[in-house]
């Protein structure tokens, strides 16, 4: 992906599609519900930025967890480049009533425009929206996630990792650049994230996907 703008044309022109193919069909949404019902990431009274949100998945994975295990207080954050992606998950949270998600249309390259309150994060999670960056932009969007984390926060990052199915399924259809997990650690480096892990995802996404938990 060349430039910002091309994502951003991608993704309003293809919403829907995206939607019902990679979160429905392909069973995005439902793999990312069995890796977060495995962890840890969630407790009582945190505040959550999904950065790069889509139609929702992460937020809504997350949301669902936390109704399950009947954790109070949290606030749900998501904003997205695409204004279609957004109406999408906004019906899902208005069928819901889930009056503690807060969605806004940014990029991930200027959240110097965020409201004020739309900061000190307990955990931000990025899934799958460094690949439409420019590369030489990835550092930025790192060190603008770094400085809306509390000094004590984690980032979460899900990349599409490198490889002959992706190459096809997300670098020649969805114009995604992939990375490697030497390359997306010397990104996550450069921006001077000091504590890293890679996770394992679930069943085949696990070949597609690179999970890394990133502390300042």
């Amino acid at each position: 992906m060349e430039t910002i703008n091309q994502a951003e044309e991608l993704y309003t022109e293809k919403a829907s599609l995206y939607d019902r193919f990679f979160i429905g069909f392909l069973g995005w949404g439902k793999q990312l519900k069995a890796f977060f019902q495995k962890t840890n990431y969630l407790h009582p009274n945190m505040k959550v930025l999904d950065a790069g949100c889509g139609t929702g998945a992460i937020t809504q994975a997350l949301y669902e967890l936390t109704q399950k295990r009947r954790y109070e207080g949290l606030q749900f954050h998501a904003f997205d480049i695409s204004e279609s992606m957004l109406e999408i998950f906004q019906q899902w949270i208005s069928a819901r009533g889930a009056s503690n998600i807060q969605l806004a249309k940014a990029d991930v390259l200027k959240t110097d425009a965020l409201q004020p309150n739309w900061q000190e994060y307990d955990l931000i999670v990025t899934s799958t929206m460094l690949e439409y960056l420019p590369r030489p932009k990835v550092k930025n969007a790192l060190l603008n996630l770094k400085a809306l984390l509390k000094s004590d926060g984690m980032l979460l990052v899900f990349v599409t990792k490198r490889n002959l199915i992706t190459r096809w399924l997300a670098g020649r259809w969805w114009k995604a650049n992939l990375y490697t997990k030497s390359e997306i650690q010397k990104s996550l480096e450069g921006a001077d994230f000091g504590q890293m892990t890679f996770r394992k995802f679930v069943r085949w996404w696990s070949s597609a996907i690179l999970v890394i938990e990133a502390k300042k």
